[in-house]
């Protein structure tokens, strides 16, 4: 019976998981259809789908709570623009998702300090986790009293107590919400501190999560420099801040975790690629309308030739570059591989290469243990 009761839950909470998922794929297609904005499903939607993963797989890992948490509320925040949504529910109900708003910054510093195994694991996470969740509490109690009108629908406010009304403004204002990165600079230092006392595969986790968040950084950096980009280079910018649960995704199953350096240096190669071919277009385009001012459809068609032309010569070139100092395991590896196979090829006594094999396994698989068994021999 008790078994039949534990399938019985199991399937309960992996119903409750895709119902939540599906409810957050229902919230973003009904803010698409009704207002065309799909930044809720771009910009969340890895949250989701990580978060939704690692849910059935680890149902009480906290980071897939944390990320889907995080994508659901911001489902609900979208479909609360559409017009008419708000004001046909009840006050309270928008009080509620407003309030929420103010604390929902600070899982971010949580998720830090809960990674990679879904809990808290040093003392400085603990004090990290502490403050954030009394922040948390206190600007969501001062946005729940605090009078005025709603963001959404602009009704005044049911749980407004305006003798509160100061104190709720000084509670929510710039000041409080300095500590959001104060408490996310601690999470930072906590994140270091475990990882220069971690090893193996666990220093691979934190070189995954710090790689996720510079991509994201570095793709949120550039949306700033583009004024009014088109909707497509928009979506995907906004895209890119999935790199984060992605990276997540890859540190916490360990699927693919060995290959951070080859994603890093591929990463590089191909931003510098990219950077060094559109300039080499511009040039193209701008010299041959230059010299031929009236024929701009050639030049356009001259540069997209010399692009086309340098692109993979480029690239080859780069990523040589770039292995040596972002791939280094991988690069050592393959030239171990390519120097053994040299020895080989020499015409050597296959019988006296046993130590080459053991150092090239070595240097290439890095194991914990080694050894080499001939046939007929000792090992």
């Amino acid at each position: 019976m008790s078994g039949r009761a534990a399938s019985a839950r199991e399937v309960l909470r992996r119903g409750g998981i895709i119902l939540l998922f599906t409810g957050y794929l229902l919230l973003c297609t009904l803010t698409t259809v009704a207002t065309g904005e799909v930044w809720s499903l771009i910009t969340w939607g890895g949250f989701a789908v990580v978060g939704a993963l690692l849910l059935l797989r680890r149902s009480g890992n906290a980071i897939g709570r944390i990320l889907l948490g995080l994508a659901l509320y911001w489902g609900l925040y979208g479909a609360f623009t559409v017009p008419g949504v708000a004001e046909a529910l009840p006050a309270v109900v928008e009080v509620a998702l407003s309030s929420l708003g103010y604390a929902v910054w600070m899982l971010l510093p949580v998720l830090i300090v809960v990674f990679p195994s879904g809990r808290v694991t040093s003392r400085l996470g603990g004090t990290v986790a502490v403050l954030a969740g009394a922040v948390a509490a206190l600007v969501v109690a001062m946005a729940v009293v605090g009078p005025g009108d709603l963001p959404f629908s602009a009704r005044p406010n049911p749980l407004g107590v305006t003798a509160l009304a100061s104190l709720s403004r000084a509670a929510l204002g710039d000041e409080t919400f300095l500590s959001v990165p104060l408490i996310g600079a601690l999470a930072l230092v906590d994140l270091i501190l475990r990882w220069r006392r971690a090893d193996g595969a666990t220093r691979l986790q934190f070189r995954w999560l710090a790689y996720g968040t510079a991509v994201t950084v570095l793709i949120l950096g550039s949306s700033l420099l583009l004024t009014d980009p088109p909707p497509v280079v928009n979506a995907v910018l906004t895209l890119g801040i999935n790199a984060i649960p992605a990276a997540i995704w890859i540190a916490v199953t360990r699927h693919g975790l060995y290959e951070i350096g080859r994603v890093v240096s591929r990463t590089v190669s191909y931003a510098i690629v990219t950077a060094v071919v559109i300039g080499i277009y511009v040039l193209a385009v701008t010299s041959a309308t230059w010299l031929v001012p009236g024929l701009p459809a050639l030049g356009v068609a001259v540069a997209t030739l010399v692009a086309a032309a340098l692109f993979l010569p480029v690239l080859r070139s780069v990523q040589r570059r770039i292995d040596r100092r972002f791939d280094r395991e991988h690069f050592d590896a393959q030239k171990t591989v390519d120097e053994f196979g040299d020895r080989l090829r020499t015409g050597r006594d296959p019988a006296a290469t046993g130590d080459d094999l053991l150092d090239a396994v070595e240097r290439t698989l890095q194991p914990r243990t080694l050894g080499l068994w001939t046939a007929g021999g000792a090992p």
